[in-house]
């Protein structure tokens, strides 16, 4: 029902006709009488007004005052166009705006309740109806000069904007973008057709920016910054960078990829600390994608390739070195890998122990209950002098480990995923050294961090710090073989993810005294083994594009290991282009995931908390049983291969 507006109050209209007739009256007595009658109330109307509308003006900054120092009612762009009411406890009206009146029909000094039935009505989903029309009602409590008084707002949810979302979206953030390959490409091709790349990538850079309302400058050689209002970042999610494939089709010699950081802070400031770690994270996850920072949340996009094998070394002898004076200035050193160790995690723990062992200092490997593919391994290091009352479990690690001591991580940059996590805390120099891609919770605050994503294995990276780390270097034929065993189980037997420098660190193993007769026998697997294995690839599920998904029966002893070798060998059946396992790990679901190179299973782990390489990942799952898991993961790789 439509309102009806009053303009004067309820005081005001009685007093005005209690004028009228004290006047109409005095006339008759006499017309000095009803002059004066009549004078003396035009000189108390007129008071009267003034001092109504001074007192209007003194509520309507006590408003004003509120409106501006409380944050929680200061959030909207159009306040005062919002309807808003000044009362006391008892509801009487002593402030209200033209709006407010709009909706009301109200006077100055009404109850509030008259004006507006069931506003002052205490409710849960604070909402009352007029002219059926939803509002939300916001009531606040205001303080004026000792007394109490109560603020009330009408929000018309669908046509009040907010200041800070309009502010969100409007806001610039920071996009950093990169050549990732800018180096090897400067190196490799001559000096036209790297300007040639580097002029057509600019060109899809600026066409990106144009297309984005943003602009963008470069910031060093392949290194760019853009700037780009927030409201762009919803079509570009769901068009998922398509300058990602542009830039990858520049082909010339080498064709160039493209990684792009953005940040989403409060400020421009909190925007570029959020991008540059984004970028860190592209970085270290193999370039060629765009990953968006908000918070703490991660997205990304793209990465689908393999990631590109690099010939320099000079990082690799940086770090040879930086590692040996990490290891002079320590009393001792510590190594550990991930939980259910394999031969390449304790190939590198070993190559780590014969560097500790060249600058004389004491080494110890941290391994808790080992499993069948270490068990050689271990056997043959028990028979060394060296490595007596060297291999601890967590626990007694934790009892000798100081904060002199050296803690190096290896095959692994996720404390959850470690040995003995607790150690990290006890040790001031922790190292780690690792070739999976990068997520997003990696081990923080260590003396070194070594990193590659285009190496095979660890046992790679780790022959390569031992071929700087001096020249008199001695390293133990087991610790060699050891350290072959690992680049041959993580390529499976040089087939997948080997480059040049994978070869060449194969070479230089081999040459210093590597016994392949030895290795055959490290990677041996016994009979009850091979058949668990045998029992899950028979059992397997084959889904469309040559996806094969299987579980592993619970109770089968080192369920983890069987189950990883197990997706290996379903990728020897033809027509299988990526294979999955999943098991029992105690209390939690694993998943490994294998791929020729067609599927990337790291993307389709990743979503469920893994990680790994584009060809070999894995993934931990809590709070879920077998069956559970087994679903989920075909509807992320159906979801996974249906987007791609």
């Amino acid at each position: 029902m439509k309102r009806k507006i009053r303009f004067f109050t309820i005081e005001f209209i009685y007093l005005l006709v209690a004028f009228v007739l004290a006047s109409a009256a005095a006339f008759f007595i006499g017309t000095l009488a009803g002059a004066a009658v009549a004078g003396f109330g035009i000189a108390v109307l007129i008071i009267y007004i003034i001092f109504g509308i001074l007192r209007r003006i003194k509520w309507q900054q006590l408003v004003l005052k509120t409106l501006k120092e409380n944050s929680d009612l200061n959030i909207y762009l159009n306040t005062m166009a919002i309807p808003t009411a000044l009362t006391t406890l008892s509801g009487k009206v002593r402030w209200c705006n033209i709006a407010f009146r709009d909706i009301g029909g109200y006077g100055a000094k009404t109850s509030i309740s008259k004006m507006i039935e069931g506003i002052d009505v205490p409710d849960k989903d604070m909402r009352v109806l007029i002219d059926e029309k939803p509002y939300k009602k916001e009531i606040y409590s205001v303080k004026h000069k000792k007394r109490e008084m109560l603020l009330y707002r009408l929000i018309d949810v669908e046509n009040t904007v907010k200041a800070n979302e309009l502010y969100q979206n409007y806001l610039s953030v920071v996009c950093y973008m990169q050549i990732d390959n800018y180096d090897e490409l400067s190196a490799e091709i001559s000096q036209s057709e790297l300007s040639y790349v580097v002029a057509k990538t600019e060109q899809k850079i600026s066409l990106f920016a144009k297309e984005n309302s943003a602009t963008f400058l470069r910031t060093g050689r392949g290194k760019y910054m853009c700037l780009i209002e927030r409201r762009s970042l919803p079509a570009l999610r769901v068009s998922k960078f398509p300058i990602l494939d542009e830039v990858r089709q520049i082909k010339k010699t080498f064709f160039p990829t493209l990684s792009i950081a953005i940040g989403i802070g409060e400020t421009p400031a909190q925007s570029s600390e959020f991008a540059s770690r984004a970028l860190e994270l592209a970085l270290g996850r193999g370039g060629d994608q765009a990953v968006i920072k908000h918070g703490d949340k991660f997205e990304f996009f793209g990465g689908a390739i393999k990631t590109t094998h690099r010939r320099s070394k000079v990082k690799s002898r940086m770090i040879s070195h930086a590692l040996k004076n990490l290891m002079e200035q320590c009393t001792d050193v510590y190594v550990m890998g991930h939980e259910a160790p394999d031969l390449d995690c304790m190939g590198a723990s070993l190559g780590i122990c014969a560097c500790a062992r060249q600058v004389k200092k004491n080494a110890h490997i941290v391994v808790e209950n080992p499993n069948s593919s270490i068990e050689p391994l271990l056997a043959k290091l028990s028979k060394t002098k060296e490595y007596a009352g060297k291999i601890l479990t967590g626990q007694e690690a934790a009892i000798k480990i100081d904060p002199t001591s050296m803690l190096v991580v290896v095959d692994t940059q996720h404390a959850g995923y470690t040995v003995w996590p607790n150690l990290l805390e006890l040790a001031d120099t922790v190292v780690v050294i690792d070739h999976h891609l990068m997520g997003t919770s990696n081990i923080e605050n260590t003396a070194l961090y070594y990193h590659e994503p285009y190496a095979s294995s660890v046992c790679e990276l780790t022959t390569e710090i031992l071929q700087y780390f001096g020249e008199d270097m001695q390293v133990m034929p087991i610790e060699l073989e050891a350290l072959l065993c690992g680049i041959i189980i993580d390529t499976k037997d040089f087939l997948f993810n080997t480059g040049v420098r994978t070869f060449e660190a194969a070479s230089y193993l081999r040459r210093s005294g590597a016994d392949t007769r030895v290795i055959r026998e490290l990677v041996q697997d016994d009979y009850k083994m091979y058949e668990s294995k045998t029992d899950i690839v028979r059992s397997a599920e084959v889904l469309d594009n040559g996806i094969a998904v299987a579980k592993c029966a619970a109770g089968i002893p080192n369920a983890q290991l069987v189950s990883a070798q197990a997706a290996d060998d379903l990728l020897t059946i033809r027509g299988n282009s990526a294979s999955f396992v999943v098991s029992e790990a105690g209390s939690d679901i694993v998943i490994s995931g294998r791929s020729i190179g067609q599927v990337n299973v790291q993307l389709i782990l990743e979503s469920l908390g893994g990680g790994g390489h584009a060809t070999m990942a894995a993934a931990k799952l809590t709070d879920t049983n077998l069956d559970e898991a087994y679903d989920k993961l075909k509807d992320t790789i159906n979801k996974f291969m249906k987007e791609d």
